[in-house]
């Protein structure tokens, strides 16, 4: 999969509704689906502190979609003490730490959804649902 160096903006907001369901078990899920879920999780989990087309929120979270979304280095009085290269990096450390008000609190399928979301709303263009080994060769800082 190509190398994903830096990351641009393309989304330019997300519309209000509720969360897609979560599809059974086994259920054969599309990246068009697993995206389209991923951002109305987007809206009801993440956008009070990452803003409604993930642009940060100052005080509340940072960017995450955009040239500043998923720097290498933790930003200064950052809560995040990881270095992301992969994308594997970035779902690992949100799996523990997000939703900031209900840490772990969503199922693996939920957060891979959500970041295959972000991941997209940036430009990288998935050509099958996110899944572990995917996150992995994404490289987002050599």
């Amino acid at each position: 999969m190509k190398q994903y160096a830096s990351l641009i903006l393309l989304v330019s907001a997300c519309h209000s509704s509720p969360p897609a369901a979560t599809p059974s078990p086994g259920a054969a899920l599309t990246v068009t689906a697993q995206i389209e879920q991923g951002k109305q999780l987007y809206v009801a989990k993440c956008a009070k502190c990452h803003g409604d087309a993930g642009q940060g929120v100052s005080d509340k979270g940072p960017a995450v979609v955009g040239k500043d979304a998923f720097p290498l280095k933790p930003r200064a009085g950052a809560k995040r003490d990881v270095d992301f290269h992969t994308a594997a990096d970035v779902f690992a450390w949100a799996t523990k730490q997000m939703p900031a008000d209900d840490p772990a609190s969503l199922s693996t399928g939920e957060y891979l959804a959500i970041f295959a979301f972000d991941l997209s709303a940036n430009g990288v263009k998935l050509d099958h649902p996110l899944d572990g080994p995917t996150a992995q060769s994404i490289t987002l800082h050599p």
